[in-house]
């Protein structure tokens, strides 16, 4: 196929992507029908946390019909013709087309099951543990469905029981409030491998420096403050329904089918083929987890503009809520969307219409942020390495920037897989950079070790979450990152890492001649190395950051950050305590527990104590640049092929701790990156930078 022709992925063979026909999308549908499963779980609140004033919400149970017969008549009635469009009867219509939906859905089911129960003559069992190859093709993606369609994972049948529900209005089956509850409750051998926190011991009896830059910004902070938030996402049913009635709005525009004056979303929304995807509820689940209000800003016209792009997008939802339903690999329902997508992107390229358009470009950028979850790095590869070629075919990043958020957003989502797989990014994103950002804005950007615009850390240092510690770490972090990088500007090869972590070691021994820049580093990275080494953990009790688990997850995130760059590995293997400088340095005051497990799994465990549901706030970038180091620096041998089976309790942890991780960096870029795309985009390529200097893309070779 000529190169100008987009129509498959480069690289890869043009049978091994469309070898996924329709009629093989069709079967994996066809199966999902005629195998009767218990529905999958639906989506539940994660728990806030890291705060201890905060109480829990209490859910609000939902209204039980009287009666078992059909949803009768209500009628509503007003004084004046206005009031049929006030908040309060839209809500009773909605309620009543729920009941009503909810009703017809279950009386199918019920059905359904009696024609199984009929026809069915043995139960499935549950499939033999085996690896499965090494080397998977894009059409490996429908048989692995097609196998999970056939063989869904074990439900473990003790443990405690699930949390509310996500939403009101479904509540036959809830979802874990967070993950580590998710992984306790369906690990059939028990949390094992989850180690006790070293909580009670006391390794520090203070703290042997005071921070002045948090004072000083504080002081300061009056006269520079914006007068917006970084986000305008909030974890809150009032946020959800706003954003719901804004997408049926407009949905209701490019779709007119409804009656009378309101909107019915079981009309006016696009469905799935498969009747056993409730639509509906997978359009919602992603609107709230994922949406906000710049998302529909941004993002809707074009969702709205082909049934694809909007249904397309709903596979982050599904893999969110397969990680709150505690499901190791894909649900039944994953791969059902997953099958039906596979089949909308195999259409698309064969089309001379359609396949170099904004549309399908969409389509498989959703495609990808989906297979984030499941993290196999060929099938990652292989979906960026297809935007990049229609990119290329749209004349470049640059040409494709100037016609909407459509090219950045695809170039943010390509990096942030390139950083999670430790890779190198590919020309088209290599060589683009992103336009440059206002230094007198009024808005608040999301401002990081990776990213800013004011030396101050404005929107961080106003967080009320951020003490003066782990303001001091963030500012350090940031200074490290100009530092590496202004010791190597201009540098665009890889420096091989055991030469490099040599050289590391031998300046410190005085075996190298250094010039005035390599001692300023070097003074400079040695301060920040003890300054890390002396901070106690948030488990250590009596001291300022006693419980502070936002400090707790930026503390451990600096000490992989700073042990990488300066032994010039990569972020995976500063992860390995026993290969950690910051924690082997003589004044490190980390009790011995700490060795006992990957610093990765450590974070992670703290990262659930925060809340991760609002990405931190207005500390969002920092919570990008946690989660998406922690993320890298999870990646192992047993890591990069989610297909294989663990063969350990210990690698099965491992596997999930990374998903885990992958999907927190996941959903707050895709929270940021239509409100703030320029300022994550800069983020990304910085933090590529670093890897890349740290030779990511040779431990990628070697494993």
């Amino acid at each position: 196929m000529s190169s100008s022709n987009p129509g498959s992925y480069p690289v890869v063979p043009h049978h091994q992507w469309h070898s996924s026909s329709s009629s093989s999308a069709n079967h994996i549908c066809h199966e999902a029908n005629k195998v009767s499963h218990p529905p999958d779980p639906n989506p539940a609140a994660p728990q806030p946390s890291g705060d201890q004033t905060a109480q829990p919400r209490p859910s609000r149970r939902s209204r039980k019909r009287n009666g078992g017969g059909p949803p009768q008549l209500q009628f509503l009635t007003a004084t004046d013709p206005s009031q049929f469009k006030d908040e309060k009867a839209k809500r009773s219509v909605r309620s009543q087309a729920m009941i009503q939906y909810r009703y017809k859905s279950s009386e199918q089911k019920r059905k359904n099951n009696e024609s199984s129960s009929t026809t069915t003559t043995a139960p499935v069992d549950p499939p033999p543990a085996k690896a499965i190859s090494n080397q998977p093709k894009a059409s490996s993606l429908v048989s692995t469905a097609n196998d999970v369609l056939r063989h869904p994972p074990p439900t473990a049948s003790t443990g405690p029981p699930k949390l509310r529900s996500w939403w009101d209005e479904v509540d036959d089956q809830a979802l874990y409030r967070s993950t580590l509850e998710a992984w306790r409750g369906t690990s059939q051998q028990g949390p094992a491998a989850i180690t006790a926190p070293y909580t009670t011991r006391t390794t520090a009896l203070s703290i042997s420096f005071r921070p002045r830059r948090y004072l000083d910004a504080r002081t300061a902070l009056d006269s520079t403050v914006p007068a917006h938030s970084v986000l305008d996402y909030e974890r809150t049913a009032q946020h959800d329904q706003r954003l719901l009635d804004i997408a049926l709005e407009e949905a209701s525009k490019r779709f007119p089918r409804g009656f009378g004056n309101g909107v019915d979303p079981f009309l006016v929304l696009p469905k799935f083929e498969s009747r056993e995807l409730d639509s509906f509820m997978l359009v919602r689940t992603c609107n709230r987890t994922f949406s906000s209000a710049s998302t529909l800003k941004r993002w809707l016209p074009a969702m709205l503009s082909h049934p694809h792009i909007l249904l397309s997008s709903t596979i982050v939802a599904c893999t969110w809520m397969d990680m709150h339903a505690g499901v190791r690999g894909e649900s039944r329902r994953t791969a059902v969307v997953k099958g039906e997508i596979l089949s909308w992107i195999k259409g698309r390229l064969n089309s001379a219409e359609l396949q170099a358009h904004d549309s399908t470009m969409i389509v498989i950028v959703h495609m990808l942020a989906g297979e984030m979850w499941s993290c196999n790095e060929q099938t990652l590869r292989w979906h960026e390495m297809g935007v990049a070629k229609l990119i290329a075919h749209r004349g470049g990043m640059d040409n494709l920037m100037t016609m909407g958020p459509v090219g950045i957003t695809c170039a943010i989502v390509c990096l942030h897989s390139d950083i999670i797989c430790e890779a190198a990014p590919l020309p088209e994103f290599a060589q683009w950079n992103p336009p440059p950002i206002l230094e007198d804005g009024p808005e608040a950007l999301p401002e990081s070790p990776l990213f800013y615009r004011t030396p101050e850390l404005v929107p961080v240092v106003k967080d009320p979450a951020c003490n003066m510690y782990t303001y001091e770490i963030i500012c350090d972090m940031r200074d490290l990152t100009d530092l590496f990088l202004s010791l190597h500007a201009g540098s665009d090869s890889i420096v091989d890492a055991e030469i490099s972590a040599e050289m590391s070691v031998s300046r410190y021994n005085n075996d190298l001649k250094a010039t005035p820049s390599t001692v300023d580093y070097d003074a400079k990275v040695a301060e920040i190395r003890t300054k890390l080494a002396l901070l106690p953990s948030a488990f250590v009790p009596g001291l300022p950051t006693s419980g502070d688990f936002v400090y707790e997850a930026c503390r451990i995130t600096a000490i992989i950050y700073t042990s990488a760059i300066i032994m010039r590995v990569p972020l995976s293997v500063a992860a390995e305590p026993a290969r950690n400088v910051v924690l082997l340095d003589r004044a490190s005051v980390q009790p011995p527990e700490v060795f006992t497990k990957r610093l990765t799994q450590s974070l992670y465990e703290i990262i659930e104590r925060t809340n991760v549901g609002d990405i931190w706030g207005d500390m969002a970038g920092v919570f990008y640049w946690v989660s998406a180091v922690g993320a890298a620096a999870s990646r192992t041998s047993v890591t990069t092929d989610m297909y294989q089976e663990p063969t350990s309790l210990s690698e099965e942890y491992t596997t999930w701790t990374r998903r885990c991780l992958i999907m927190f960096a996941t959903r707050a870029m895709i929270i940021l990156v239509f409100k703030h795309p320029v300022p994550v985009s800069i983020a990304q390529k910085r933090l590529l930078k670093v890897q890349e200097l740290l030779s990511s893309r040779t431990l990628r070779k070697a494993l």
